[in-house]
């Protein structure tokens, strides 16, 4: 493969088990992620003016001022904090997020910023982030939460510091990398065959027992992967949202074991109906989704479609689906959490649809609600 076709982390080599080890000698911890996945929203309130603030001290250094250069590129800029700062608090910290901060430090570098301007923007990010704690966590009994607060912060963002002067470095010694890429060869050999082993353990539990379906977790992980990809290769991408109308009415009257007989089998009717390449999932209870990569909202309509013959011929039992269908690409990507509701808010328009008249509805990105 050309060092073209390879991501940045596969390119320095920067293998799951080597994010892992970082995060563990900084000390990241599960539950330092979990405290920023929490406190997310309390970010996103403030994130607007963060983000005005941050740059507003920036450009007071004539230095990063002439790098910034215009209206256009600090527009770039605050944009691309944005969402740093939005995934700074996902709690995800995987290939994918690496992977976004490595191309930061390539592009600080092409810019000319500094190694000392890095610095210093980050330590500035930091306080500004301390303070929104302290604003929010200022009772004698909120000092815990506040300091535990603090400390996964610093963690983390010491974590992205050490990607981006990965790049840094990189950028300078690229004939050191080349040697090391030869010695570390025999190394991701074995690095990969246990990377394959533990994936095969890892599919054992991100699999739904009673459908054989990807559960939310994986949902989840596959869904940010797709995006990740769609975005990186400028694709369509569509996202199914299911709910089963009747299906309560029919545990009620026919016991549970009726009920996972339904489940069972929509299950088995996904997996029919689908691709190789698409991935269907429990996303819980009665729900289900299903993604759809390198696919637009006419490709998710023929798809459910035959999702429904499929489960009419089958036998409903009076159970059938509200469907929302919610597509991105090749212009625009909204985040994950964004993706999912909309795909959960169009499927709700369904329901309404099927309380009114009983029977299969779609809703799709231009809120048009069709029965099928």
């Amino acid at each position: 493969m050309h060092e073209l076709d390879k991501t940045l982390a596969e390119q320095l080599k920067i293998t799951p088990q080597e994010i892992a080890g970082r995060k563990e000698m900084l000390g990241i911890t599960t539950a330092d992620e979990e405290i920023m996945r929490n406190n997310k929203p309390l970010f996103q309130k403030y994130l607007d003016g963060m983000v005005k603030n941050f740059y507003d001290k920036q450009i007071t250094v004539t230095a990063i001022a002439r790098l910034i250069g215009d209206a256009e590129s600090m527009a770039r800029l605050q944009k691309a904090m944005y969402r740093y700062i939005t995934e700074l608090f996902d709690g995800n910290y995987d290939d994918i997020y690496v992977n976004r901060r490595l191309r930061i430090g390539k592009v600080h570098h092409r810019m000319g910023v500094s190694s000392t301007h890095y610095i210093s923007a980050m330590q500035m990010l930091r306080a500004s982030l301390n303070q929104t704690v302290d604003m929010t966590f200022f009772k004698p009994e909120d000092v815990m939460k506040a300091n535990a607060l603090k400390s996964a912060i610093s963690k983390i963002l010491m974590f992205d510091m050490q990607l981006v002067f990965d790049t840094y470095v990189a950028s300078l010694v690229d004939e050191v990398e080349i040697a090391k890429l030869e010695v570390s060869q025999y190394a991701e050999n074995l690095e990969n065959e246990v990377a394959k082993r533990t994936l095969q353990l890892e599919e054992l539990s991100l699999k739904d027992n009673l459908t054989g379906l990807a559960n939310q977790r994986a949902f989840y992980d596959h869904l940010r992967r797709e995006m990740s990809s769609a975005e990186r290769y400028k694709e369509t991408l569509a996202l199914c949202y299911l709910d089963l109308n009747g299906f309560k009415a029919l545990n009620d009257t026919h016991g549970h074991q009726a009920g996972d007989g339904v489940l069972a089998l929509v299950g088995k009717s996904m997996l029919t109906t689908t691709r190789d390449s698409d991935i269907d999932c429990r996303y819980g209870g009665d729900e289900f989704c299903i993604i759809l990569p390198k696919s637009n909202l006419n490709d998710a309509l023929l798809v459910v479609k035959r999702l429904i013959e499929l489960h009419r011929k089958a036998g409903d039992q009076g159970v059938s689906f509200s469907i929302g269908i919610s597509s991105v690409g090749p212009d625009e990507y909204p985040d994950v959490d964004t993706l999912v509701k909309q795909a959960d808010a169009l499927m709700y328009k369904s329901k309404a649809a099927s309380k009114k008249q009983q029977g299969y509805y779609i809703t799709t990105d231009n809120h048009e609600t069709m029965a099928v």
